[in-house]
């Protein structure tokens, strides 16, 4: 007693269980544990030597630190934020900033409301690892980490003992599919708004990775790198011939000597085309890429809504794109465009820098001298780069002054960009209006679905010709090199690239393939109907109930009616758990009995046995012994023996009720 008047004595505080302790740790550290690879090293270290460090103090009863050291390294983590990110907002540097205090909150804690604020921080940091991604299997982790997190919290709860695995788990599981339908209404029926859900604006620009509105020998090689979905696409009539799959992305005209660069300005273009043949019809689901580029086959001939068409075909959005986009699209395979390409545009093609890459400007110069028919041209180039020149993804490096000497004349190895920027130049010093146009080509057919996925290992750079009566004309120097990269994409020149890819080689039998395919299915299902639904998918979703045009009034009141629905079953599951057992029937018979003799004087006291029941009631009242003695001879032997059948219950239940003892 005096142990228990000591801790409820005011100011004195009970300690925290240890077990408890270690329980909320270890789930801080598988929180936190997708983080660590990304944090600064000084902050992973600081946060497992302040985890250890609270596991020690709890272990071995220490003083936690005063309360001037916690604000000394609370100031210095704050200031050592600010050092590494430049600002302490945004989110890199703010999940860093929330990890280190959620570190020095477990270090400070002495209190059950201390434990319970760190458990909601936990809670917080689940979230933000969705920042950073919302793929399947991360879901599925913070899913477990949240039920981490609840049984650490029932621990806590239970008071005067630590609980068992079991005791823990099992709750903090049924809490968690108890909320699961809830999760899912929330989810279907919040209004959603513009603009991504999983990021900050101070990101909006920062750990994208894609092609750049400027190219030099190099940039897209190291994208080959990356197996990153860059777009899917969905054809409605089957997919044209892959050698056909150009994917037009920003078109560079200016050149400085090393970098070709788009243009900061572009005139508005149309889709008058002079020929236009072969139409193609699909839907593309787009990444967000913060850019305003869109992607979509040579030649569009429709534009999605928000989107414009430049005069140099490129597909610009109204804003950068931030958020998965769906868009359909129509464009033709067979076209003429730009016959009548004005003077000015025409001569922004053929600009050279003299001072730059001078033995490339001379050959192409040498090569018009010779013929200047463009279409003898193009043949000597094709010539040119289809003997020594090689295809590579690792070329070497080039001379920072002159590349494209250096690649035409000594290396002779590079990838599409080499090649795509080196033909420009040639042609334009043939006085060949000529334009590098980057993009993708190809892509991976999923043959489970027909889906094509194009990753950011698919980027390619071509070049564009102009051709008087025929307008641009594609030209692609790479497949004068490499005709398999064109025909069958980068997977066939290089071999299967990305995460497994020596695996997926090796493996003979195509198990490993058809589960890579399969998985692709499941994470473009994922993508398009929880990673992206957005405020088109969610219309989307209700037209296919019946409901056309829904709003936020709609969806408020269909959440409010799912709300109802699921409390109330839950409210009704609580009930009948929590309704008291059935009694067995031999007692039942036995209370009933003990009833009628309460009713005529005779109550059993509550520390009477059975038997000592009967002794009284046989003293008291001779007449009733023998009846007494039967019944109770009876409910002993269910009771407390052999047990009973159920035909021996009846007859018991018979005897009480036949049983009048006034």
């Amino acid at each position: 007693m005096s142990a228990i008047a000591d801790i409820r004595a005011p100011g004195v505080v009970a300690p925290l269980d240890v077990r408890n302790i270690l329980w909320l740790l270890a789930a801080m550290v598988f929180v936190v544990g997708p983080h660590l690879l990304r944090l600064p090293v000084w902050v992973t270290i600081f946060f497992l030597v302040v985890v250890a460090w609270r596991a020690w103090i709890s272990w071995s009863a220490l003083r936690s630190p005063p309360r001037w050291f916690m604000w000394a390294v609370t100031i210095a983590t704050t200031y050592g934020t600010f050092l590494t990110y430049g600002r302490i907002f945004g989110r890199e540097a703010g999940v860093t900033l929330l990890i280190i205090m959620s570190a020095l909150k477990l270090l400070e804690m002495r209190t059950q409301r201390d434990v319970t604020l760190a458990i909601y921080l936990g809670f917080f940091l689940v979230m933000t690892n969705f920042l950073f991604s919302q793929a399947i299997p991360l879901g599925v982790y913070m899913l477990a980490c949240v039920w981490i997190f609840i049984a650490t919290m029932v621990g806590f709860q239970r008071v005067g003992r630590s609980p068992t695995l079991g005791e823990r788990l099992r709750p903090a599981g049924a809490l968690l599919v108890q909320a699961l339908p809830l999760m899912v209404a929330f989810f279907i029926l919040f209004p959603r708004t513009q603009g991504p859900l999983w990021a900050l604006p101070q990101d909006a620009r920062s750990g994208q990775t894609g092609l750049s509105d400027t190219m030099s020998p190099g940039n897209i090689a190291n994208l080959i790198k990356s197996d990153q979905v860059a777009f899917r696409v969905q054809f409605e009539n089957g997919m044209p011939p892959y050698r056909s799959l150009y994917w037009r992305g920003p078109v560079l005209v200016d050149f400085d000597g090393q970098t070709w660069k788009m243009r900061p300005y572009a005139a508005q273009g149309h889709m008058d085309y002079s020929r236009r043949d072969r139409p193609s019809k699909y839907t593309v689901i787009l990444e967000p890429h913060q850019k305003t580029w869109m992607f979509a086959l040579d030649v569009p001939g429709s534009r999605p809504d928000g989107a414009q068409l430049l005069s140099d075909l490129q597909m610009r959005y109204r804003r950068p794109i931030a958020e998965r986009m769906r868009y359909e699209m129509t464009s033709y395979l067979t076209y003429r465009y730009g016959e009548n390409t004005n003077r000015v545009q025409l001569e922004q093609a053929l600009r050279v820098d003299d001072t730059y890459n001078p033995k490339t400007i001379e050959l192409g110069r040498q090569w018009a001298k010779e013929n200047p028919d463009p279409r003898m041209v193009l043949q000597r180039a094709a010539q040119f780069f289809g003997k020594d020149f090689k295809y590579t993804l690792e070329p070497p490096p080039l001379d920072r002054q002159n590349p494209f000497d250096d690649f035409v004349f000594n290396t002779k190895q590079g990838f599409c960009e080499h090649f795509a920027g080196a033909f420009t130049l040639l042609m334009r010093a043939a006085g060949v209006p000529a334009r590098v146009v980057t993009g993708y080509q190809g892509g991976e057919v999923n043959p489970l679905n027909s889906e094509l996925i194009v990753r950011q290992a698919d980027a390619h750079a071509w070049s564009e010709i102009w051709v008087k009566e025929e307008g641009w004309v594609r030209i692609d120097p790479t497949a004068a090199v490499s005709p398999l990269r064109v025909e069958n994409g980068v997977n066939a020149a290089f071999g299967p690239i990305g995460l497994g890819a020596s695996l997926i080689d090796a493996d003979k039998l195509g198990v490993l393939a058809n589960l890579r395919y399969a998985w692709q299915v499941v994470n473009s299902e994922w993508d398009a109907w929880v990673v992206g639904y957005n405020m088109d998918r969610q219309r989307q979703f209700f037209s296919g109930m019946g409901i056309p045009n829904v709003d936020w009034r709609t969806l408020g009141f269909w959440l409010m009616i799912s709300i109802f629905v699921v409390g109330t079953a839950v409210a009704i599951g609580l009930m009948v758990h929590e309704r008291p057992p059935r009694q067995e029937p031999s007692l039942v018979a036995w209370n009933r009995f003990c009833a009628k003799l309460a009713s005529a004087g005779l109550a059993r006291q509550p520390h009477e046995g059975p038997l000592d029941y009967l002794d009284r009631i046989a003293t008291r009242r001779p007449e009733l012994a023998k009846e007494v003695e039967e019944i109770t001879r009876r409910y002993v032997e269910a009771r407390y023996g052999p047990g009973a059948n159920r035909e021996q219950i009846r007859e018991l239940s018979k005897l009480v009720r036949e049983f009048r003892p006034a």
